[in-house]
């Protein structure tokens, strides 16, 4: 098992009021699992991706990271298991626009401290995997919107996480660059990487192995897709 949660709160102070993000959700994520977090605005699947990967920590319960307690985690300890332990992808690809496609993906390399022989190299592969060693001197304002959400899927690649998670990472994307980019998440998974997904679309969750449904801030659904593999674009029947 690499994540467990256990009796989850995140609660927020809005002026007078107290908004319940999370309210007790306890779950557990199998390390290799590809997990699709959906629900409507509001309803939490943010805040708990926020929570998996130690940007937010919660008001009350249990997170566990590959049998590490987070939340007796200091800040600078929760900093070095963002930097070294999980990718992050987001709707917006957040890349640097003078920097090539090379040097993005170089960014947490040099952040954490990598050697620059191994950070070519590793730099090397991670653009590979994604297809792109012939884009690498491209700036992001030279590449397509699905070029671009490679680089950043690269950049989280590049320092070898056990965790890998995704926020809306199709959301800017047409049909055809949106099956690319999940069947490398496909790929990525068959690897042997743990995926955690939030997404809007029931087709883009459909290639999850499990879908965990949210409503106001708890678990309203944790089962398999109901309809494996749709087409990008379709809705669930």
């Amino acid at each position: 098992m690499l994540i467990h949660l256990e009796h989850v709160v995140r609660d927020y102070r809005v002026g007078d009021s107290i908004v319940h993000a999370l309210h007790d959700v306890t779950l557990s994520i199998d390390r290799g699992a590809f997990v699709a977090l959906m629900g409507p605005s509001g309803s939490g699947k943010s805040t708990l991706l926020n929570v998996l990967g130690c940007l937010d920590t919660p008001t009350s319960g249990a997170y566990v990271l590959d049998g590490q307690p987070v939340q007796s985690l200091s800040e600078d300890a929760l900093a070095e298991i963002r930097q070294k332990r999980i990718g992050f992808i987001f709707q917006a690809y957040h890349l640097v626009p003078r920097m090539t496609a090379e040097r993005n993906v170089e960014l947490p390399l040099i952040l954490s401290g990598v050697e620059p022989s191994e950070r070519r190299e590793r730099i090397g592969r991670a653009l590979d995997l994604v297809g792109l060693a012939r884009r690498r001197e491209h700036r992001p304002d030279q590449l397509s919107g699905g070029e671009r959400q490679r680089v950043a899927i690269a950049r989280a690649m590049v320092t070898e996480p056990s965790l890998l998670l995704a926020d809306e990472p199709t959301g800017n994307l047409d049909s055809k660059a949106g099956g690319e980019i999940v069947a490398l998440l496909e790929r990525l998974h068959e690897a042997g990487l743990t995926i955690v997904l939030v997404t809007h679309d029931p087709s883009v969750a459909s290639h999850a192995e499990r879908v965990i449904s949210l409503r106001d801030g708890k678990i309203a659904r944790d089962a398999p897709p109901e309809t494996p593999n749709l087409p990008l674009g379709e809705a669930t029947p």
